[in-house]
Parts: C-alpha cells; structure tokens; sequence
C-alpha cells in the first residue's frame, strides 16, 4: 500500500514538472518494485513452512535479481523508457517497502 502511494507520487511529480512519458517511466519502476516485494513475500511464506529450506530463500533472492534485471532491459532497451524517471520510479518503491518494514517490525 505504502509503495503505491510512492510510486503514484513519485510519477505524479514527474508528470507535473515534465512529461507523460517520464510518469509513464516511473509508474514502470515503481511496478518493478512492487512485483520484487511480492516475489519476497511468496518466498517468504513458502520458507516458513514446515520442511522448507533454506534453498527456496536464495533461489528468490536469485529470481528476484533476474527479474529487476530483465525488467529494467525490457523498459529501457525495448520501451525505451527515461532511465531517471524509471530508477527514481523503483528507489522510491523500494525505499517505501524498507520504511514500511521497520515501521511495522518497530509495532510488532
């Protein structure tokens, strides 16, 4: 939910001091970032189950790794996407995700 809210900010100020296009970009990278903390969570609660091992945690951190590195060639390379507005898009995701964990493991 926080991320959301960053990301729609982040292109929000992107679409009110330039253009369409660097929103766009930026509604791209926040979207990368959002998939990236799902991925997390699944693997997350796949681990916690009884039997699971440690493997499933770094093979997701791997899938999550490829997955921003192909999203980031796709966006930049084949959509040709503006870098700033996409990396400003996906900092912003993830810096809310950070934020929002400490937030709730600070109340937990």
């Amino acid at each position: 939910m926080i991320q959301t809210i960053v990301t729609l900010a982040v292109a929000g100020g992107f679409f009110a001091y330039t253009r369409l296009g660097m929103a766009v970009a930026a509604l791209y990278g926040g979207g990368i970032g959002l998939v990236v903390s799902v991925l997390l969570a699944w693997r997350m609660d796949r681990a916690s189950r009884p039997g699971a091992g440690v493997a499933g945690l770094f093979l997701g951190a791997l899938e999550r790794m490829v997955f921003v590195i192909a999203a980031f060639a796709v966006g930049l390379a084949v959509m040709k996407l503006a870098p700033l507005a996409l990396i400003a898009g996906f900092i912003g995701a993830e810096f809310a995700y950070y934020i929002a964990a400490g937030l709730f493991r600070r109340h937990a």
